[in-house]
């Protein structure tokens, strides 16, 4: 993997996205929940620092992989970026660590400002992250893959709609449901749900469901890349 050829996609993909005025109000939306959250339950003992940190962690982690990539990468093949990208042998591997950068990147920097908007405490930070960026990364070739299958960029974000419900239903609303309980334990967002929170009262990091937990995310990311380097292949010069 050429490293400039990376950085070069880089700088040319955070430049696109912070010209694109509907993406950049797709990042304000959880930290503007996350402050009307706060304000909306001030006077409630107990949630400022879980249920508000809760909902707006998995909202700041599903956002960007499942509404945000897909629709970066469909505008490269609105604009036949991506097939000039392929005929000047960028791989699929430099393509995706740049996607996956600028991707981890608005996400970390989402999820850190709601942690401490929502009253995060310092000695946890270190896992929140760990599990921000795995579970990130779990979605975002689930996202990349649907940039890749997608025409155009409001293709993109038809199909991002239903992900991003995908992310966030199942660990928000298992309770409701047992099917529902069953389907969330394979999502990542409720793998970050689940070793998080656990840390939080107290559990050992490996125990109880924490160990399915991480493998979840580990499963989503090798299948993950698996299946968008096929696409990248197919996809990329279709259009």
């Amino acid at each position: 993997m050429n490293m400039r050829v990376v950085n070069t996609l880089i700088k040319k993909d955070f430049k696109n996205c912070f010209s694109n005025k509907n993406l950049l109000a797709s990042l304000a939306i959880p930290v503007g929940f996350c402050i009307l959250y706060n304000y909306l339950f001030s006077g409630i003992v107990g949630l400022e620092s879980t249920y508000v940190l809760q909902m707006c962690a998995i909202f700041a982690i599903a956002i960007v992989p499942t509404t945000i990539l897909p629709v970066m990468i469909a505008e490269e093949k609105e604009k036949y970026t991506l097939r000039s990208l392929m005929l000047a042998k960028v791989s699929g591997l430099e393509f995706l660590a740049a996607k996956l950068e600028v991707c981890l990147t608005l996400t970390l920097i989402e999820a850190l400002l709601v942690f401490f908007l929502a009253g995060g405490q310092r000695a946890q930070l270190p896992l929140y992250l760990l599990m921000v960026l795995l579970s990130t990364l779990g979605l975002s070739f689930l996202g990349a893959i649907a940039g890749l299958a997608a025409k155009d960029q409001a293709s993109a974000g038809t199909v991002g709609a239903p992900l991003l419900l995908i992310a966030l239903i199942p660990p928000l609303f298992s309770g409701l449901s047992d099917m529902l309980a069953k389907f969330a334990v394979l999502v990542p967002t409720t793998s970050f749900q689940t070793i998080f929170f656990s840390a939080l009262d107290g559990k050992p990091v490996f125990s109880g469901e924490n160990p399915l937990a991480f493998a979840v995310c580990l499963v989503w990311i090798a299948a993950g890349y698996a299946v968008f380097h096929v696409f990248y292949k197919k996809r990329g010069m279709d259009y």
